[in-house]
């Protein structure tokens, strides 16, 4: 006589293993099935305007002046920040095949103590006012310009733009960096 074979498992086990097996079976599925993420718009700037162009260049066109560049000659965008004695940079740099580096940077000083709402809001004011003023009698905005202590800070093959605002130059990183990974023109303007 025969012994009843006893399972290697129990029953509950046994349940329990083969639903960890269909589950593993449909997790592709439903993996797949899954939208993907959307990415965060970047917030508007009413002070840049971004559309796509029907060619492969990035065109951008700033209060200092106008630089374009072939998509395809494109091979770094990189946007970093870094301290100088007194003020703090946020850069963005577009680095081509051929000799020239694009750098628009933006700068701010660093306070003794930090920033106050008081400084900040009188800051602003004056720059209004100045460009007020720079209007009404048709001078030309020297504070928007790149400023270089030659020969000590020449920067040799290098475009420099210097914006006036950090949301300026976050927005011409968003579209130069838009323009570059998806081999779509974009024309940018900063008003």
């Amino acid at each position: 006589m025969k012994t009843p074979r006893r399972p290697l498992l129990p029953r509950a086990a046994r349940r329990l293993l083969s639903g960890a097996v269909l589950l593993l079976a449909l997790s592709p599925a439903m993996l797949c099935a899954q939208a993907p993420p959307t990415p965060t718009p970047a917030p508007a700037n009413p002070a840049v305007t971004d559309t796509e162009a029907p060619n492969a260049f990035w065109d951008c066109t700033l209060p200092g002046g106008n630089y374009t560049v072939l998509l395809g000659k494109i091979s770094v965008v990189s946007l970093h920040e870094f301290n100088l004695v007194g003020g703090r940079v946020t850069e963005l740099n577009i680095v081509t095949e051929g000799d020239a580096l694009a750098r628009f940077y933006f700068m701010e000083a660093l306070l003794p103590g930090g920033g106050t709402a008081a400084a900040d809001l009188a800051k602003t004011r004056l720059t209004e006012l100045a460009n007020t003023a720079a209007d009404r009698t048709g001078t030309e905005k020297i504070w928007q310009k790149v400023q270089k202590d030659y020969p000590l800070a020449t920067h040799a093959h290098t475009i420099e733009f210097r914006m006036q605002t950090k949301a300026d130059l976050l927005s011409l990183h968003a579209s130069a960096k838009k323009a570059w990974t998806s081999g779509h023109g974009r024309i940018v303007t900063v008003k």
